[in-house]
């Protein structure tokens, strides 16, 4: 993949580069050995009692400059050789040797030790306080990078993103502008952003210049600016440098970005002197936030088409419930008035029909109701607090409601409750515990016996719902509280149980199937204000 390297070294286009650096101490290791060969030439033409050895603290001297350690070493190594060859020859030269001379010299090793000790002592002295200079440097380049990204990252538009990013780089680095555009790797794609905005650049469209489109298959660190293919941009923006580089984008594979998969970079004439390496520490900040940002734009974009397809969904509910609700409810009037003979007597048989026709207007009219409920429930949501409710006098309220159910059935009710009393929505808990109940009443065998306990313990009220009914067989339980469930039977829509959640879990209490009881046992659990209703 091609990025931005971190550490792809020393740029050559910037003063002290390894290039110059090594033509610098080349050039310099070069004039030490001249020079000590000069002074050892010098030193062997001179009599005995003149030490021009002396002189052969120079060149180790000279090598400070280097601030290389095994350089100063090897001088030194080769003035004390200088030194008592010279001594020898001066010594056959005269055809005696001279002690002073022979102590002059001693006194000239110890010098060029002790002058190679200071230097070695300076060049390491030299090399802490760069590198502590650098450490510095660094850190407060890396400071206003993190500043720099600390700001951006709360852009989470790509084109409000790279504007301020060509903003900040070009006071960061000191340039005279800054463009950031993007291409497809042959030609340049979407409108280019440029600081100042009135810099030349390339139309959308237009095909890479030569330099650029001949490297898309290469790595592309921050480097100068080729003087040739890219002379347009200097010569019309009257600029005499610059550098350049260049990020690929990496597309995730579960989401594509909408953008495309370059984006270069012109920094016109920095003055920062690091400009190339400081771009290289941006580098892959700035890939992984520009991704990010595309992202959150296009999950931004996402959701709001969602919210947009839900509202046409929740709209398209709520006018077709209410569209149905109104003729069934007036359907039902009608075939009550003719059950009850206000169109004549009917015979039994059409007696019969009326009768499954208003069982059928009932289901229809409590799908649309489950419809409307749902609807306000998963979009609007439910009320979950408001007055505080009686859930013993709830109960009673509800099951003289389904009393002609249960006088159909023949059914029992045992009720044991206690004072209990929970913040909440009354319609909204009615309906829970009127679906649970005609659950129960539903799956009863005729002349059983259903309970219903309200316990209060503590900070939690507690309603348990018990049938003597067939259970809830194994395969069904997984799904038990999903929308939609269909049973076995084909009763019901599938709603109740999943409505009843709903609504537990908005009064931040829970629902649950009991198991290891004969029939089914539904257990509702509510937090509860501690008060008490007489």
């Amino acid at each position: 993949m091609d990025r931005l390297r971190t550490n792809p070294g020393p740029d050559p286009s910037e003063p002290g580069s390894s290039r110059d650096g090594g033509r610098n101490g080349t050039g310099t290791f070069i004039l030490i050995l001249l020079l000590l060969a000069a002074i050892f030439a010098f030193d062997a033409r001179t009599p005995q009692s003149l030490v021009a050895s002396i002189l052969l603290d120079i060149p180790i001297a000279l090598t400070g400059l280097t601030l290389k350690p095994r350089l100063t070493f090897l001088v030194v190594v080769l003035s004390l050789a200088a030194n008592i060859l010279a001594g020898v020859i001066d010594a056959q030269n005269e055809g005696a040797v001279n002690s002073i001379a022979v102590v002059n010299r001693l006194f000239t090793a110890t010098s060029l030790i002790l002058v190679g000790y200071l230097t070695l002592s300076i060049q390491k002295e030299a090399l802490r306080q760069g590198q502590a200079k650098s450490e510095r440097f660094r850190a407060i380049r890396e400071a206003r990078i993190r500043e720099l990204f600390a700001e951006l990252s709360h852009s989470s538009d790509p084109s409000v993103f790279l504007d301020r990013l060509s903003e900040r780089l070009r006071i960061l680095l000191g340039a005279r502008g800054v463009i950031l555009a993007f291409s497809d790797g042959k030609t340049w794609k979407l409108s280019p952003v440029r600081t100042p905005p009135d810099l030349w650049f390339w139309k959308e469209g237009d095909p890479l210049p030569g330099h650029l489109a001949l490297r898309m298959g290469q790595s592309f660190p921050p480097s100068p600016m080729d003087p040739i293919s890219l002379s347009p941009l200097l010569d019309k923006n009257s600029i005499p440098r610059g550098i350049m580089g260049r990020f690929a984008l990496p597309t995730p594979k579960e989401k594509e970005i909408r953008l495309p998969p370059y984006l270069h970079i012109f920094v016109l004439a920095p003055e920062e002197p690091g400009a190339a390496e400081m771009l290289r520490d941006i580098g892959p900040v700035m890939e992984a936030t520009l991704v990010r940002v595309a992202l959150l734009a296009d999950l931004r974009s996402s959701i709001e088409t969602l919210k947009n397809r839900n509202s046409l969904i929740e709209d398209l509910i709520r006018g077709v419930s209410h569209d149905i609700r109104t003729p069934l409810i007036a359907a039902g009037l009608t075939l009550n008035l003719a059950r009850e003979g206000a169109f004549g007597s009917p015979p039994p048989e059409l007696a019969q029909a009326l009768e499954q026709i208003r069982h059928s207007n009932d289901a229809l009219l409590e799908l649309a109701n489950h419809l409307l409920f749902l609807s306000r429930a998963e979009t609007g949501g439910i009320p979950g607090h408001g007055k505080l409710v009686n859930i013993p006098d709830l109960i009673r309220d509800v099951l003289e409601a389904l009393a002609p159910l249960l006088q159909g059935k023949r059914l029992r009710v045992l009720t044991e409750t206690q004072p209990a009393v929970v913040p909440g929505d009354a319609p909204s808990l009615r309906r829970l515990l009127t679906n649970l109940l005609d659950n129960a009443i539903k799956y009863s065998p005729i002349g059983e016996t259903i309970h219903v306990c309200c316990q209060k313990t503590g900070n939690q009220t507690t309603v348990r719902i018990h049938d003597n009914g067939c259970g809830i067989p194994e395969d069904v339980l997984p799904g038990l509280f999903e929308r939609f469930r269909k049973d076995k039977d084909g009763s019901g829509f599938g709603l109740g149980l999943y409505i009843a959640r709903q609504i537990a879990t908005q009064h931040h209490g829970t629902i649950r199937w009991v198991p290891g009881t004969a029939g089914a046992t539904f257990e509702l659990t509510l937090p509860s204000n501690g008060g008490h209703v007489s």
